[in-house]
C-alpha cells in the first residue's frame, strides 16, 4: 500500500506543475495568458488584495506585533490537538476489542468514519461560504466533534453510542479548509506577511501533536484512553470559544478601518498624517486602508 501511494504521488507531483495556475505575481505561463493574469490581478486588488509583496526582516516584525498573528496561530494549535483522535487509531483499537470481526472485516469498518468526513468536509465548507462565516462553521463542526468526544470520555455508555462517537470523529478535521482560508483573508493585504503567517502557524502547530499523543494517548491505554478522550475535547471547546474571540476582534477592527478611511478620504491629501493605532498592527492597517480604495475588507461575520 504505501509502495502504490508513493507512485501515486510521482504523476501528481508533475501534473501540480503543469496545471496549477501559481499566483498573480508568480503565475504559471503554461495554462494561463497575460490576459488571464491581468484579469485575476485587478478582481483581487478591487477585493482588496495586495499581489505583490516579498518578505524580508521588516514582515517578521510586522507579525511579531500583530495580536491576530499570534491568535490565528493559538487558534491553529488548538485545531490540531483537537483533532488527533483521527490519528489515535481508537477506533480501529475498539473495533478489535470486540473480537467478533475479522481482520478484513475491520479494515472495512475502519474506512466508514473517514469516508463520513467527505461529506463532513463538503458541508462546512460550503456552509462557511454561503450560510455562516468562518467562526460559525468552526463551531458547528467541533460541536459535532465534542459529541462524540463526551461519550467517549465517559466510555461507560451502550455499544450503539460508542459507535456513533466514532462516527463524528473526523467532523474534527472537516473545518480545517475553513481555518486557513480565514487566515488567508485576513492577511490579504501582504501576500508576504501572509505566506509566513501560515507556514509559522502551521509548522509550530503541527510541531505540538509531535509530543502530546505519546503523553494522552498511549497504545496501552487504548482504545480507552482515559487521558487523550478529554484533552482532545479540552482543545475543541478552546477551540471554539478562541474562534469567536477573533471574530469580534475583527468586527471591531474592520469598524475602526472603516471609519479611519472616512477620515482619510475627507481629509486634505497635501497634509501630512500618521498612521493612527488602535493597536501595535496599526502598521499593517494602514497599508490594508491604501490598498483597499475604495474598499473594505470584508468582515468575515457571514459569507464572504
Amino acid at each position: 500500500m504505501y509502495i502504490i501511494c508513493a507512485i501515486i504521488t510521482i504523476p501528481v507531483g508533475l501534473l501540480g506543475l503543469c496545471v496549477l495556475p501559481g499566483t498573480p505575481d508568480k503565475p504559471n505561463k503554461l495554462v494561463l495568458t497575460e490576459r488571464d493574469v491581468t484579469i485575476a490581478r485587478n478582481r483581487l486588488e478591487r477585493a482588496g488584495h495586495n499581489v505583490r509583496g516579498s518578505v524580508n526582516v521588516d514582515t517578521f516584525v510586522k507579525i511579531a506585533k500583530s495580536p491576530l498573528v499570534w491568535a490565528f496561530l493559538l487558534l491553529d494549535i488548538f485545531f490540531w490537538n483537537g483533532c488527533i483522535n483521527t490519528s489515535s487509531g481508537g477506533y480501529l483499537l475498539w473495533l478489535k476489542s470486540l473480537n467478533r470481526y475479522s481482520k478484513a472485516r475491520i479494515n472495512e469498518l475502519g474506512a466508514i468514519s473517514p469516508a463520513l468526513g467527505i461529506f463532513y468536509t463538503l458541508a462546512v465548507c460550503f456552509a462557511s461560504d454561503l450560510i455562516l462565516g468562518p467562526a460559525w462553521a468552526i463551531t458547528v463542526s467541533h460541536i459535532w466533534n465534542i459529541i462524540g468526544l463526551i461519550i467517549l470520555t465517559i466510555w461507560n455508555v451502550p455499544e450503539p453510542a460508542i459507535w456513533f462517537a466514532f462516527m463524528t470523529t473526523y467532523s474534527a478535521v472537516a473545518m480545517s479548509s475553513v481555518l486557513y482560508g480565514w487566515i488567508n483573508s485576513q492577511l490579504s493585504y501582504s501576500p508576504a506577511e501572509r505566506a509566513v503567517a501560515l507556514v509559522l502557524a502551521n509548522t509550530l502547530a503541527q510541531s505540538t501533536t509531535a509530543w502530546t499523543p505519546l503523553l494522552v494517548f498511549k497504545t496501552v491505554e487504548g482504545p480507552r484512553f482515559p487521558k487523550g478522550w478529554p484533552f482532545v475535547l479540552a482543545n475543541a471547546v478552546c477551540l471554539i470559544i478562541l474562534a469567536h474571540i477573533i471574530r469580534l476582534y475583527i468586527n471591531k477592527r474592520s469598524k475602526y478601518v472603516l471609519c479611519l478611511y472616512v477620515t482619510v478620504s475627507t481629509a486634505d491629501t497635501s497634509s501630512k498624517r500618521e498612521p493612527i493605532s488602535e493597536d501595535d498592527s496599526a502598521t499593517s492597517i494602514h497599508e490594508t486602508i491604501e490598498n483597499i480604495k475604495p474598499k473594505v475588507l470584508p468582515t468575515q461575520e457571514g459569507p464572504a
